[in-house]
């Protein structure tokens, strides 16, 4: 590669970076400089025709300034010298009329965080290449953020000429140019401005409702979907994005309601019945969701995406031949390699057949899967009593992976705990807090094992290590405040940690046991009683209705706390703290 060839590269990658960050939705534009009338959205049947006249070249053949212009350009570009490389790609666009060097002195400035100088770079660029939409988003962006919206305004008009020509939805692209705005109350004056020239347009409301779900103008959002929808009862696309301005609101049930709705007056669409779907997972309703999936899967077959979706599903509700069908049919289409090797070997570690588990997830060389994949790989090799070697991967995966070094630490621990090997645990967190001395996460996992081996001096001093570097650990207060009130008689102490962790977080269903512990502790039982229902209201937890049943059996509420403890046990039958909780006040 010759030095001019690396410099232009170097630049490209540059632009390409900026463009990445720079506004939403660029898409194939801000890959091309200039859209030329005959290229940019032709078919076979009919040219398109642009709204906007490209300029005559300013030059026919280059001439020795241009070149020195381009070259220095480049050069400075490379030696990090950003304001000459900006001057003299200004200056090239100026000289050659070259859109491309024009666009390149925008995305510099824009680096530069010189808005003033990408706006005359950009209104260069706009000149030079008319109907490039990237140039006009930019040009948009930089006028309203310059405080001119009568510019801003035509900008944005062009946008939607420029789309329409091409056959695509230009409120859209407007909205995209407005949706980074720092001064929101005057983008969204006039995306509504604009919209509103297109009354009869439902794709204005769409995409300004698309710019209110976006910056949380919750009751707008939902105004506009409806009007769209008034407009067009069948459009799909409103009945989707009104179920996701609910899902904003908090309201799953109500955006479930919305596609439930739109799909029976809409069975085969398509749209709505993917949307129903995904959604249906976001409400860990796994069952329905797969359904949804089969039914999307009859209407569009054979995608892989939908083919994984169905996989990941069935293997949730532990239909192991079905899910391997469905990896295994990717597997032979070579579409997501890695992801299909992890979740093959998920299915081979439930059906208890360990090698052949090991053997798919050692087929995992890359992606978000690589790590979880070998951290399988180490649990079996534990739990078939080769420790050592399990051991041993997991100090390999530490050097490999030195940003999740912790966290394969605490692994490592929990897999030892499992195991019964307390002294290596302890002597495993020492290695680690030697490595990380005073990390939270560490010392806080440490003093949670130690009071399940009655070493209550090290729990205190690893989390009194955690308050003093931050007195307002949740955590550590209420797991500090906690443990005095359950196992000292140090309650006042106990009540002043659990105290600050309720004010900072008052709703956590863990502190509410915790305050309602600690009350019942100082024979406190009226308030105890109301901390502690409050906790099982929100978390149907063992130790919470060990601790509930305690008070109502002790305030002579037995019936009740025999009803709680039992339908505890149905869920979680192992649960020692109840079991010990109820021989201990029924002797």
């Amino acid at each position: 590669m010759t030095v001019f060839f690396k410099l232009v590269f170097l630049l490209q990658l540059l632009i390409l970076l900026v463009s990445c960050t720079t506004l939403p939705g660029q898409g194939k534009e801000g890959a091309d400089a200039v859209d030329s009338a005959s290229e940019v959205g032709a078919t076979d049947q009919e040219p398109v025709v642009l709204p906007f006249p490209e300029p005559a070249p300013s030059q026919e053949e280059l001439d020795a300034d241009v070149v020195f212009s381009a070259l220095v350009g480049e050069i400075a570009t490379q030696r990090g010298q950003l304001d000459m490389a900006y001057k003299h790609q200004l200056q090239t666009a100026v000289l050659s009329g070259d859109a491309t060097a024009a666009e390149r002195a925008t995305r510099i400035a824009l680096v530069l965080k010189r808005p003033e100088l990408a706006l005359k770079a950009v209104e260069k660029w706009v000149e030079l290449a008319p109907n490039n939409l990237t140039a006009r988003q930019l040009a948009a962006a930089l006028f309203l953020q310059d405080g001119r919206p009568e510019q801003t305004l035509q900008q944005l008009q062009a946008i939607i000429d420029i789309s329409e020509a091409r056959g695509e939805d230009g409120f859209l692209h407007a909205m995209a140019a407005l949706s980074k705005a720092e001064d929101r109350p005057a983008a969204m004056g006039l995306m509504r401005q604009l919209t509103a020239s297109y009354p009869a347009d439902q794709r204005a409301g769409y995409a300004l409702a698309m710019m209110a779900l976006m910056w949380k103008d919750y009751p707008l959002a939902e105004a506009e979907t409806r009007k769209v929808i008034e407009q067009n009862p069948e459009a799909g696309r409103a009945y989707v994005l009104l179920s996701r301005v609910r899902v904003a609101k908090g309201d799953r049930e109500g955006a479930l309601r919305v596609l439930r709705e739109a799909v029976e007056r809409k069975p085969d669409d398509l749209l709505l019945n993917a949307a129903l779907a995904r959604l249906l997972v976001e409400a860990e309703e796994y069952e329905q969701a797969y359904q949804q999936f089969l039914k999307v899967d009859q209407l569009q077959p054979g995608g892989a995406d939908l083919q994984y979706s169905l996989g990941v599903l069935a293997l949730q509700l532990d239909r192991l031949d079905e899910a391997a069908r469905y990896f295994q049919k990717l597997q032979e289409s070579g579409e997501r390699p890695n992801e299909v090797a992890y979740y093959l070997g998920r299915i081979e570690e439930e059906k208890g057949r360990s090698a052949q588990a090991i053997a798919s997830y050692e087929r995992v060389k890359k992606g978000d899967f690589q790590q979880d994949a070998q951290v399988r790989i180490a649990r079996i090799l534990a739990q078939q009593g080769k420790l050592q070697e399990s051991r041993e991967r997991l100090r390999r995966m530490r050097l490999q992976w030195r940003d999740q070094e912790v966290q394969l630490y605490l692994i490592e621990a929990e897999m030892l705990r499992e195991l019964g090997a307390g002294q290596e645990v302890l002597a495993l967190y020492d290695e680690a807090l030697q490595a990380h001395p005073d990390n939270h996460d560490l010392l806080y996992a440490r003093a949670l094992y130690a009071v399940t081996i009655d070493r209550l001096d090290l729990l205190e001093s690893d989390l009194r290590r955690i308050l003093a570097q931050n007195p307002d650990h949740v955590d550590a207060l209420n797991a500090l405040g906690y443990t005095l009130a359950d196992q000292t008689d140090r309650y006042q102490e106990a009540l002043g940690l659990i105290t600050r962790a309720f004010e900072l977080k008052p709703d956590a269903p863990a502190i509410l046991d915790s305050m309602g512990w600690i009350q019942y502790r100082l024979g406190n039982y009226p308030r105890a009683l109301g901390y502690l229902q409050q906790a099982f209201e929100q978390l149907q937890d063992s130790e919470i209705a060990a601790h509930l049943g305690e008070v109502l059996w002790v305030t002579g509420q037995r019936d009740r706390a025999l009803q709680i403890w039992q339908e505890m046990l149905k869920k979680d039958p192992q649960s020692k703290l109840i079991q010990e909780t109820m021989q201990r006040l029924m002797q």
